[in-house]
């Protein structure tokens, strides 16, 4: 039982999630970034024990964290959330060798674009792409076996398995949310903050 009236299923958590994937897609300064990749990667994980809950799988709890944990993304969401959390990892032996602030160019989306027409342009127009694109901070994430994961297809990733993984267990979210929110709709995000 959430102790937070506005969270009380795992759609509010799903929410929760994509408004912070907003929030890591929007921000220019590196140390509210670094809040809000923490926070993504806490809501994140945590998705996990709400489906746990609400599914009434507590006997399966154990088989599903080992076929979650063969997932990058989200174990990159479970060793930051408990590195962060418990300054540390003494429980398991984390996946995650580091993770590294950068620069990233992005071209941003804004409300009455057509979207479809400049995500074309932005990736088949290097001019434009160019000319488009701004630089904000970011992080690479790399794992101990040498692969590496940058901060946008770390939130695309998480956020598109979770609508997934919503829509096939039958799990209620709002009918508003699908993968095209996701960095591309402004006005939805705003619904949400």
């Amino acid at each position: 039982m959430s102790f937070i009236q506005e969270v009380v299923e795992p759609k509010d958590m799903l929410v929760k999630l994509i408004r912070e994937g907003n929030r890591i897609n929007f921000e220019e300064c590196s140390e509210n970034l670094a809040d809000h990749f923490f926070n993504f990667s806490v809501t994140a994980h945590s998705i996990r024990d709400w489906c746990i809950k609400f599914q009434d799988l507590q006997p399966q709890k154990k088989q599903l964290h080992q076929q979650w944990d063969k997932e990058p993304f989200l174990v990159t969401a479970k060793d930051i959330a408990n590195s962060v959390k418990h300054f540390g990892i003494s429980f398991y032996t984390p996946q995650l060798k580091n993770s590294e602030i950068q620069a990233s160019s992005t071209v941003e989306f804004c409300v009455g674009e057509d979207i479809s027409e400049k995500l074309q342009k932005a990736v088949g127009d290097t001019d434009f792409r160019e000319s488009e694109s701004k630089e904000k901070p970011s992080y690479l994430v790399s794992f101990e076996d040498g692969t590496q994961i940058t901060l946008n297809d770390y939130v695309i990733k998480t956020v598109n398995y979770w609508l997934t993984y919503f829509e096939e267990h039958s799990i209620p979210k709002d009918p508003a949310i699908n993968a095209t929110h996701i960095y591309v709709n402004r006005p939805f995000w705003n619904k949400f903050t």
